[in-house]
């Protein structure tokens, strides 16, 4: 009997045991292995062999002989999106409700009632009245096999590549941003990438798409003859943006009823621009702007100038027109439009930071000046620097990129009139400001803010200024320029690119032709992201603001891959100061490639 209970439990103790083995099994099996890919590559460019570089490590150690093979991908991408109404379509009104505005609201609210948004706003996210549109179009992709034959990756593995670009311009990379406050109006966006992808196959015949970087293309333009001035007459006038909220439109009303228009002054710029109103990436644009104007009774005091970037979306604007939305154009874009734009460049100023040319990092440039004007100087001399990420003119398939001088001019109306405009103002706008230098001078000791030695400003000014603005066309090309012109990529018979395994490149006895590939976005995806609920009430911006950023988190960009990964063309500048400065990496296994060139292809 005794000996049985022993065999039982040694037979209980041994199935425990096996049990504990099985399930400290399953607790130590290894995650998939995971490949992490870099690129360091030159920007490409038209008629050049772009040299670059692949980065491959794997995750673990015990995952160094699981990668049987490793290509490399560059492809081209252009995004656009729409939304407009369909025909016949109308957004209600705002509405006054039967509440009454505080007291402290009434100047910048510009309104003595509360304003009922909620039919607007809801109309603004109807189905019913809107179509939503987003697309990709593939234009060409290029892949190498760079690594095969089970590579040892004990450590990472650096293997060359190159890039060959027939003569052909495609469009650079320029960072743009949506404004995608809920509810939204109509809209139009685009984007374009050009991105690096791993394409990992394991041993066990799993694979991966690694997003390796992203990279950008320099067009060329052709070189221009000998400048000559430019000179035009631009009429200043009110821009009139956000006239479609009622509070913008009440403020107008009552700027008309205190200062009628015909009572005000005409302003006329006359502009020289000395070398043309065509401009390099990296130059300076020079010239003179004089403001004459006519007897009203308001008076220029300042002008500034600044090179103003603008988006065109014709594929936008065919979508909407087609779809019986005629006002579309009007209502995405104009002169409240413009942004402030950069296009990816590994010398721009942005990146100084890198290689310890300054301690300050930029995270954007403005082209502008600002300058007082008066009836004894009524002009000003200027001197633009374009810096080399300053936005080219260029049309891709979903948008235009172009540029223009915007001038605003401040001018001034008098203190009965901004008294009207503000019942409740302020005092500063009852405080009599003598008009001699010598006593505004010492008025200036007496101000915490004023340069000592210069006069002190009259602060009411501020309170009784109204912005005018007019347009100069300016024609922005590339700091690289050639003596001949090079076709687009969007005329018939383009060529694409064609990646290579190996340093040595060799020109391909003939490029692909381009041939692009539509990929629609399902409706319910495009939809998740222009048709959000949300207030256009300008008191509730808190409220806006959390849509937004509600809306940034829940509905993901379609386009953020785009940007994804590392700038190839910013790693390959700092390998190559990094050799200048005999600064060097960390040990890597360099491969080089052989003859296993891949097939041009274009997912489909």
């Amino acid at each position: 009997m005794k000996a049985h209970v022993l065999q039982l439990l040694l037979l209980s103790t041994a199935a425990f045991a096996e049990s504990l083995v099985d399930q400290t099994d399953e607790k130590v099996t290894p995650e998939p292995c995971k490949v992490r890919a870099w690129v360091r590559a030159e920007d490409l460019s038209p008629d050049h062999v772009s040299r670059g570089e692949l980065r491959i490590k794997v995750s673990r150690v015990e995952c160094a002989n699981q990668v049987a093979s490793v290509a490399l991908r560059l492809q081209f991408d252009e995004f656009g999106e729409v939304k407009y109404l369909k025909k016949g379509a109308v957004i209600p009104e705002v509405q006054a409700s039967n509440q009454t505005a505080s007291v402290e609201s009434l100047d910048w609210m510009a309104n003595d009632v509360v304003l009922d948004y909620q039919a607007h706003d809801d109309a603004k996210s109807d189905p019913e009245l809107w179509t939503v549109r987003a697309e990709e179009r593939r234009v060409w992709a290029t892949e190498a096999t760079l690594l095969d034959n089970n590579p040892d990756l004990s450590h990472p593995i650096v293997t060359p590549f190159t890039v060959v670009v027939p003569a052909v311009n495609y469009p650079p990379v320029t960072t743009r941003y949506r404004n995608l406050y809920e509810p939204v109006p109509q809209h139009a966006f685009s984007d374009l990438g050009y991105r690096y992808m791993a394409l990992v196959k394991f041993v066990n015949g799993r694979t991966e798409d690694v997003l390796a970087g992203h990279t950008t293309f320099a067009p060329s333009s052709e070189t221009r003859p000998h400048p000559v001035p430019f000179i035009a007459n631009q009429t200043f006038a009110d821009p009139g943006c956000e006239r479609e909220y009622p509070t913008a439109r009440k403020r107008a009303e009552r700027l008309e009823s205190c200062l009628p228009e015909a009572q005000r002054s005409t302003f006329v710029a006359e502009i020289t621009l000395e070398d043309g109103n065509v401009v390099q990436q990296g130059q300076t644009l020079k010239g003179r702007v004089t403001v004459r104007g006519t007897n009203g009774s308001t008076v220029m005091a300042r002008l500034s100038l600044r090179l103003w970037s603008l988006s065109r979306h014709p594929w936008a604007q065919t979508q909407a027109e087609k779809g019986g939305d005629m006002l579309f154009y009007n209502a995405t874009s104009g002169m409240c439009r413009g942004e402030s734009a950069l296009v990816l460049d590994a010398n721009s100023p942005n990146f100084d930071y890198v290689f310890n040319d300054t301690d300050n990092q930029i995270f954007s440039t403005t082209v502008s000046t600002h300058q007082e004007l008066s009836l004894t100087k009524p002009y000003i001399d200027f001197e633009l620097e374009l810096p080399r990420d300053v936005p080219v003119d260029f049309a891709s398939y979903y948008s235009h990129s172009e540029s223009s001088m915007r001038m605003h001019l401040d001018v001034i109306y008098s203190r009965d009139v901004a008294k009207c405009m503000q019942p409740n103002s302020l005092d500063v706008l009852d405080e009599e400001i003598s008009t001699e230098d010598s006593v505004k001078t010492e008025e200036g000791l007496w101000d915490v803010y004023t340069p000592i030695g210069k006069p002190r400003q009259d602060e009411s000014q501020y309170y009784r200024t109204l912005t005018l603005a007019a347009d100069i066309p300016v024609v922005v090309v590339s700091h690289s320029s050639v003596n001949n012109s090079i076709p687009h990529y969007l005329s018939p018979g383009a060529l694409a690119p064609v990646l290579q395994r190996g340093t040595e490149a060799e020109k391909p006895g003939s490029f692909p032709l381009v041939e692009p590939v539509f990929i629609v976005e399902a409706l319910a995806n495009t939809s998740a992201r222009l048709m959000q609920s949300g207030t256009s009430d300008p008191a509730k911006w808190r409220q806006k603001y959390m849509n937004f950023s509600r809306r940034a988190v829940m509905n993901s960009d379609p386009t953020q891959d785009y940007r994804g990964g590392s700038y190839a063309g910013l790693l390959w500048r700092k390998k190559v100061v990094a050799e200048e400065r005999g600064i060097w990496p960390l040990p890597a296994e360099v491969v080089e490639g052989g003859d296993n060139q891949e097939p041009f292809s274009i997912p489909h």
